[in-house]
């Protein structure tokens, strides 16, 4: 009996133990998913703030080019002149502004502006300014780690109220290898390859983006964030990223492949796209073409969208209309459709029987290529 009595205390203690376990890891998954979805807000703030720079402490250089010029001290350079065959380059442990005035830089062998270390590098438009930067069609060897008009290893910030014209023949428009933040400035990019690219976030404050490109207009692996800006993009696929926030901006897409695309290229974040303001006009090229194109979320919690094409939306995780407007092919609707149907549509409160699947161009037709 008493032996019976100890075996049943200890099959007690025993499932007692295994509850206790099994709370606790659960609450620590709750925990860690947590900690998840904060962690893409907590590294965006801090991206931010790494780049957030005070140049009134800092030396300023008035220089006015006529060759290459190489940086190697932290500081605000005041550059104006021309380089026919040259570049400027950047290699520093400290913060370096440059501000363009009126600056013509070609380089037949390789990018205008390259950084190959710096904490960070600002270039500011002085206003009034037209800044011209332009690659060769064929890198030399020495640069054949660089892909970009502008290329820089670190955080870049765009600022001023002039203007840039980049042209590439061969490669990409402007690349970060970290993060780059767009305040303002006037932006006319050709290129055979991505417009802009960057490796994390980028964060547009402002400005005026014109991208004309058979690559990616704006791509990140990471995040895109538009808080307000012009944009006019012409590309195969407009803007790309694992996670997409718009929050107001005009914006005008025409895309061969997407229009806006989230893909997943980056473990740091979740695959959405979230617009939450802005007017949005997306028209897409004959044949297998997404207007909006998610591998997870699509979420519409405000702003105007108009979407002409054969396929208007793609998503394969949840397409959800909370608020604003929302246009396909000229009508008016409350659900997302789906082109696959490999996600769940859901309907705006009060949205009414509308629509649920793509419906067919108006009797126009699908759009041609080119500007519109």
């Amino acid at each position: 009996m008493k032996k019976k009595i100890i075996l049943i205390v200890l099959l007690v203690l025993i499932i007692a133990g295994l509850i206790t376990f099994l709370l606790l890891n659960n609450n620590g998954n709750k925990d860690n998913k947590a900690n998840d979805q904060g962690s893409s807000t907590q590294k965006e703030e801090k991206k931010e703030e790494e780049s957030t720079v005070e140049w009134g402490d800092y030396d300023s250089n008035d220089i006015t080019l006529d060759k290459s010029l190489k940086i190697t001290e932290a500081g605000v350079y005041n550059l104006t002149g021309t380089i026919e065959d040259g570049y400027i380059l950047i290699d520093t442990d400290g913060d370096v502004k440059l501000v363009l005035n009126n600056v013509n830089i070609t380089n037949s062998n390789g990018p205008a502006i390259l950084v190959t270390n710096a904490n960070v590098l600002e270039i500011e438009l002085a206003e009034d300014s037209k800044n011209y930067l332009t690659d060769g069609e064929v890198y030399s060897n020495d640069n054949a780690d660089y892909d970009a008009v502008i290329y820089s290893k670190d955080d870049l910030i765009l600022s001023g109220s002039g203007a840039l014209d980049i042209k590439s023949k061969s490669y990409k428009g402007i690349v970060s290898k970290d993060t780059l933040i767009v305040n303002s400035g006037n932006y006319t990019i050709e290129t055979e390859d991505d417009g802009i690219n960057v490796n994390d976030i980028i964060t547009i404050n402002g400005g005026s983006i014109d991208i004309k490109t058979s690559g990616d207009g704006i791509h990140a692996d990471g995040m895109i964030e538009i808080n307000k800006g012009t944009f006019e993009i012409e590309a195969a696929e407009g803007i790309e990223a694992t996670y997409i926030v718009i929050n107001d901006g005009e914006i005008d897409i025409y895309g061969t492949d997407d229009g806006i695309n989230a893909s997943d290229k980056s473990e740091d974040y979740d695959i959405k796209i979230e617009i939450n303001g802005g007017n949005i006009t997306i028209k897409m090229a004959q044949g297998d073409t997404d207007g909006v194109d998610s591998n997870g979320d699509i979420i519409i919690n405000g702003g105007y969208i108009n979407v002409t094409g054969q396929s208007t939306f793609d998503y394969d995780g949840t397409g959800v209309i909370n608020g604003g407007t929302v246009i396909c092919n000229g009508q008016t609707i409350s659900t997302l459709p789906n082109q696959f149907g490999g996600g769940q549509g859901t309907q705006q409160p009060g949205g009414g029987d509308m629509p649920q699947g793509n419906m067919p161009p108006d009797q126009g037709g699908m759009p041609s290529r080119g500007r519109y």
